[in-house]
């Protein structure tokens, strides 16, 4: 059998992707583009009411197709795909999804079941571009955010054993890839259900051998808080990204009240100050929701405080969405152009202040690894804090290169390479 997924929403989502497309090779069966596929398998999300219109206009787009309906919009959502015509439809893409997918798709062509087909196993399809590839670490979470949908498709948390994600990266390191990429849906809560933690996880994956290095997924702050002093050590390793995606949603303590977020804008800042003062060139993500109900106008001012204050990396801003069936959708939705003008302020804060981090980086020599292909010619690389770097000039896929930043936009930094030895200032912790 031949197969194409096509994956919507977060890393956690490509991660169960990738795990799918590996269980299928170990089956026998391959990967294709999506004109010669005999399966197509489109991987859901269902976090916002706009990425569930975007997903169903493509749903539609693929009918005739030997299409497989799966991921977080059927397990949340499933009457929202009623209209649509498909071979099957699944929960969360895993393992036991790959198995059920191939029963649906046999293979004439084999001798026997795909149940009963062995076959050495193949190098995994990689989530992202190139070398960088996704270990999921846990499933679910025990939060009970009123806003969120996400928990209603994946369940309570259910950590994978230790030895089951070294394993996996092993994997992953030993089929090429140098950038790897732990994910969750809230990966500092790993372990609380298996008695271990991430701090501890984050030390075993250390003592894999490779060149690579580990990026760590999205962490609330109030799981984040219980491990600290644990977290800060981990990091410490050379084979940690300085990096850390850490949302808070608002800045106001009433409104993450009602998002029942179970932390307050304070302790949001004293983490960030923690981890810039522990690494000064720590890359900091947050998301932001703009326009949740009841949000006023000091709500949201005080959203724009935080923001200046821990001066972020990266802002992921999002316009409330009600999701049926939360406990936010009972409550006073406010208007669209409220939302709308509220997140372009936020999104304009933020362009500014990544503007300004980025540009103290012009002139500075960097180590950064070579990940992915960018266009025309050029290369995609990552410095010691995640930062993206286009290298103009020659360079190799999955090798360190040392460059020189010669521009720098609110996205990324340009760099030139340059000879190994050259002399030059080099920006690290």
């Amino acid at each position: 059998m031949k197969f194409y997924i096509e994956t919507f929403g977060c890393t956690a989502n490509f991660g169960n992707s990738q795990d799918t497309a590996d269980a299928l090779q170990v089956m026998g069966h391959q990967p294709s583009s999506l004109e010669d596929a005999d399966a197509v398998i489109v991987n859901t999300c269902a976090v916002t009411e706009k990425t569930e219109r975007k997903i169903l206009r493509r749903l539609s787009q693929l009918q005739g197709k030997r299409l497989v309906v799966a991921g977080c919009l059927f397990a949340a959502l499933p009457e929202s795909l009623r209209p649509i015509s498909c071979r099957e439809r699944l929960g969360l893409l895993d393992r036991s999804a790959a198995r059920k997918i191939a029963d649906l798709f046999e293979d004439p062509l084999m001798t026997g079941p795909s149940s009963s087909f062995q076959c050495p196993p193949r190098v995994p399809l990689a989530a992202c571009q190139d070398l960088c590839g996704v270990v999921n670490i846990a499933e679910g979470c025990n939060g009970g955010c009123s806003y969120c949908i996400v928990r209603k498709a994946r369940g309570n948390l259910t950590s994978r054993r230790p030895e089951e994600v070294v394993e996996a990266v092993k994997k992953l390191v030993s089929s090429g890839n140098v950038e790897v990429q732990l994910t969750a849906q809230d990966t500092a809560a790993y372990g609380r259900d298996i008695g271990t933690s991430l701090p501890e996880l984050l030390i075993a994956i250390g003592e894999i051998p490779g060149r690579y290095m580990v990026r760590i997924g999205m962490m609330n702050p109030n799981t984040a808080m219980c491990i600290m002093d644990d977290l800060v050590n981990a990091l410490r390793s050379p084979r940690i990204y300085k990096f850390i995606h850490l949302p808070v949603q608002s800045g106001s303590d009433q409104v993450l009240e009602r998002m029942c977020r179970e932390y307050t804008a304070e302790e949001f800042i004293d983490i960030c100050r923690r981890m810039r003062k522990e690494f000064p060139h720590m890359n900091i993500a947050t998301d932001v929701i703009a326009g949740f109900p009841g949000e006023k106008k000091e709500d949201f001012e005080e959203t724009l405080r935080v923001i200046e204050m821990i001066m972020p990396d990266k802002v992921n801003v999002t316009r409330y969405s009600r999701r049926p069936r939360t406990r936010a959708a009972q409550l006073y939705d406010m208007p669209d152009r409220i939302k709308k003008e509220r997140s372009r302020r936020i999104t304009r804060l933020w362009l500014e202040i990544a503007d300004r981090r980025n540009h103290g980086y012009i002139g500075s020599a960097l180590d950064v690894l070579v990940t992915e292909r960018g266009k025309d010619g050029s290369m995609k690389a990552r410095s010691f804090n995640y930062g993206g770097v286009v290298i103009k000039g020659p360079s190799s896929l999955g090798t360190w290169q040392r460059v020189r930043i010669a521009s720098s936009n609110p996205f990324y930094l340009t760099g030139v390479s340059l000879p190994r030895d050259q002399d030059e200032r080099t920006s690290s912790d």
